[in-house]
Order: structure tokens, then sequence, then C-alpha cells
């Protein structure tokens, strides 16, 4: 008798269609707001960007988004009404096209995706920095200098404060991590000691 193999999904393959299907509404947003307003391009996606901070700073109009029980019409509505006072028509048409399709989950990624690929059309590159203590205005125009000419590209820095490390930072630019914190100097020379 032959073998059957069943394939299941698994979650990463989940998570690698919502990142693909965000991605597609991202570029179909990018290409709605570079039809309407080029110059806006930057504005459509930080107004994005500003509606899924304003979500996941009010947990409740979030969990009636996502509540199954809740109708569309009624959650078209409760939108059209927060909305009505300054939403670009692509921001509305977005929201209006997720919800309708059942894909209001996809919001923060869409958000991410969106962002992403403008910083690839602009060269930039996010990067990561984790410090023990917050960088000066120097040192993060040092660090930004660095990047710049290593990575040809310009960096966008995200940092993060972390005073485990004790000192020094870890850098993370896509999967590539440089760690010149004093915690992990410390564990490589304990490491180094007690194989000794």
């Amino acid at each position: 008798m032959a073998k059957v193999d069943f394939q299941h999904p698994t979650v990463l393959d989940a998570a690698a269609r919502q990142s693909r299907l965000a991605r597609v509404y991202a570029e179909a947003l990018l290409t709605a707001a570079a039809q309407e307003a080029p110059e806006r391009i930057e504005e459509v996606g930080a107004e994005l960007q500003a509606f899924v901070e304003a979500l996941a700073a009010n947990p409740d109009a979030a969990a009636f988004l996502a509540n199954p029980a809740i109708g569309k019409k009624a959650k078209a509505a409760a939108l059209a009404e927060a909305l009505q006072h300054g939403a670009s028509p692509l921001l509305r048409g977005l929201l209006h096209v997720l919800l309708n399709n059942n894909r209001f989950y996809l919001l923060t990624s869409i958000a991410t995706a969106y962002q992403q690929i403008l910083d690839q059309r602009a060269g930039r590159i996010p990067v990561k920095v984790t410090t023990a203590v917050p960088l000066s205005d120097t040192e993060r125009e040092r660090l930004i200098t660095t990047l710049r000419q290593r990575l040809h590209h310009e960096p966008v820095l995200s940092v993060r404060v972390n005073p485990e490390l004790l000192g020094g930072m870890i850098v993370q630019v896509g999967d590539t991590v440089i760690d010149s914190s004093v915690r992990s100097r410390l564990q490589s020379l304990r490491s180094l000691l007690l194989e000794q």
C-alpha cells in the first residue's frame, strides 16, 4: 500500500502567507497613493501607522473590530464615525476593503510592509540598536555615519536601552547581529575560563 503524505500547514506557513498577503495590500495602497498624489506617499504611510498605534492604544476599539460576533455593518458604521474627520480617502478605502474581506487582522502587517517598501525605494535600511545607556547625539551621529559607510544605504535607527548589557551595544541589520556588549564579552570570557 502506498504511503500517503498529508501536509499540514504550520504556524510558519500561516505567518508567511499573512506576510505575503499584507505585502500585496501594502503595494496596492502604495500604487493608489502614487496615482492619486505622489508627493503624499510618505504621509499615507504615516497616517496608516498612526491609525495602527491609535488602535493599539485603545484595546476596546481593537477588540470591537476583531470580534467575529459583531457584524460588518456595525463595524463599518463605527469606523465611518471614527474616521469622519481627517482620515484620507485612501485610508478609509483600505479599512473598508479589509473589513469587507474579513482581513482586518492584517492591518499591522500592512503598515509594516508599507514602510518596508518605502524604505527599499528610498535606499533606507532599518537598523535595531540596543545599548546599555541612551546614546548621546554625537554617538548617534557617529554610529549613523559608520553604518552608512558600511551598508551603502541610509540607516534608520531604532534604539532600545537595556541596562543588562552593562556597556557597549548590539546592532542588528536584517539577520546580521553584531554584539559588542560588555555582557557578551563577559560571557565569552567565562566560557573560555570554564573550558580551561
